[in-house]
């Protein structure tokens, strides 16, 4: 779908959503639809694990968000440098971006709950059969990263144009279906229930590249993630040990 397009569409569903101004942990779930083109200037609605590493920059006319340099990743080795969308969470979502990539890879990260416990997309030029760590859906469980779908899928950015990905969750069923423009249907699917509600981001694991034209739909915004609940009483009362 091209931007124009996609304007149009957006312009039009805008009509019959309704917005949703953050939420209070434990509240009803509600629908929200969020949308920036970094038009604006502002990046008050994200949060950056350091905030001089991410500008908008602007050429011919358009905005859009910049990773100006890459961070080591964490160990356990997992990606630590993503942009957080602030205050929301979300369990069942569609959440759309154009993406531009500047080494190899990009990242889109959801069903965040912290540090070591989340989902994260890796949008690459390899394929994972070439590069194992790379093109496909991985999850952070308290340890390293660990491939859990998109071996054979073609590289879902196989250049360094802009291409929009998107990201379908639907926690009920466990369904997660990753698109790339680059083909009609989903390039990485998989069903995982481990996490079913968390934050969503856009970032890289070690490289920079460009975000624009995020868009987050939801119908539970405000959800809880009982299994985090649970995991973490377990690590308290190991701790006590």
């Amino acid at each position: 779908m091209n931007r124009s397009v996609l304007s149009r569409f957006l312009g039009l569903a805008l009509l019959a959503v309704v917005f949703a101004d953050g939420f209070t942990p434990g509240s009803t779930p509600e629908r929200v639809w969020f949308m920036d083109d970094f038009e604006s200037g502002k990046l008050d609605a994200w949060q950056f694990p350091y905030p001089e590493d991410w500008a908008i920059v602007e050429t011919g006319g358009d905005h859009y968000l910049h990773m100006v340099r890459s961070r080591e990743p964490g160990v356990p080795r997992r990606p630590l440098q993503f942009a957080l969308l602030k205050g929301v969470k979300a369990g069942n979502f569609s959440f759309e971006t154009r993406v531009r990539r500047e080494g190899r890879s990009m990242i889109v990260v959801f069903d965040y709950v912290d540090t070591l416990h989340f989902y994260y997309a890796h949008l690459s030029g390899d394929r994972g059969t070439a590069q194992p760590v790379h093109n496909g859906i991985f999850i952070v469980n308290s340890g390293e990263r660990a491939r859990i779908a998109g071996t054979d899928a073609p590289p879902a950015l196989p250049d360094r144009d802009w291409h929009l990905i998107r990201v379908e969750r639907n926690s009920t069923s466990g369904s997660i279906d990753v698109y790339s423009d680059v083909q009609g249907g989903p390039i990485f699917s998989v069903v995982d229930r481990t996490f079913t509600c968390g934050q969503i981001g856009i970032g890289s694991f070690d490289e920079t590249g460009d975000f624009d034209d995020v868009t987050l739909i939801s119908n539970d915004e405000g959800c809880l993630n009982p299994q985090i609940t649970q995991i973490t009483q377990i690590e308290e009362a190991r701790s006590k040990m």
